[in-house]
């Protein structure tokens, strides 16, 4: 990919409507949900690939913690830099080259974007490289068998398929141990995720949202469905 293709990647992203107050809400809550969900120590260091507009981002910063990223727009990157986080300017795979090494690395809808199953692994073991000891990767991404159609349609650039089991034989054959997982429905985690989602998969907002593309409010509803889409959630350590 030439270099003004890579800094115009994800700009669908960076040009989209801003999310409602209520969609905010849940992308905070998902946010806090996520980070609580690693345990991670009070002070620790953070790398994140592809923060996008950088919500998990400025949790992270307001926590204090030690927050590194790399993104692949150029737009969302300097944004980010304005607000405090030290950001290389790549796209992943291959990992840049960095001078440290990290207590957790976070790829948040993310992994669906790997070309397939190649990428995905060298991009997990690259990252089991720039862990520290004990270290731990968390992926948070769509899961196929709740998205079905909807996890092509609703992003250019989705590839790689994700499911809970084969994100876990991901982690596994790229060396990880300690592995944990559970299912996200935007903020919500446990019995309440499985049902939401359940709901969600039938809601009609993809249908509406193909017969008039250029309705907002169609638009809108379907993102709704989007969010209310089973997620999966995997944790893996760095046992070396």
């Amino acid at each position: 990919m030439s270099p003004e293709t890579t800094g115009a990647f994800f700009d669908h992203l960076r040009k989209a409507e801003q999310p409602t107050g209520l969609g905010m809400r849940f992308v905070r809550r998902a946010a806090e949900r996520i980070l609580a969900f690693t345990e991670l120590t009070p002070g620790g260091s953070v790398l994140e690939i592809g923060p996008g507009r950088g919500e998990f981002a400025q949790l992270c910063l307001e926590r204090k913690l030690e927050y590194h990223a790399v993104e692949p727009n150029a737009g969302l990157a300097e944004s980010l830099r304005s607000r405090g986080a030290n950001v290389v300017c790549a796209r992943v795979p291959p990992l840049p080259a960095l001078d440290r090494k990290f207590d957790l690395v976070v790829m948040i809808n993310v992994m669906e974007h790997m070309s397939g199953l190649e990428q995905a692994l060298d991009t997990a073991c690259q990252i089991r490289q720039v862990l520290n000891p004990g270290g731990k990767f968390l992926i948070h991404c769509p899961d196929y068998l709740s998205w079905r159609r909807h996890f092509f349609n609703c992003d250019f650039s989705h590839n790689y398929v994700t499911t809970r089991r084969r994100l876990d034989q991901l982690l596994v054959n790229a060396g990880y141990g300690g592995i944990r997982s559970r299912y996200m429905s935007g903020p919500y985690v446990g019995a309440a995720a499985v049902i939401l989602a359940a709901v969600a998969s039938h809601m009609p907002f993809g249908a509406l949202e193909a017969l008039f593309p250029r309705c907002p409010l169609c638009s809108r509803l379907y993102k709704l469905q989007l969010t209310l889409s089973r997620r999966v959630l995997i944790l893996g350590h760095n046992t070396a």
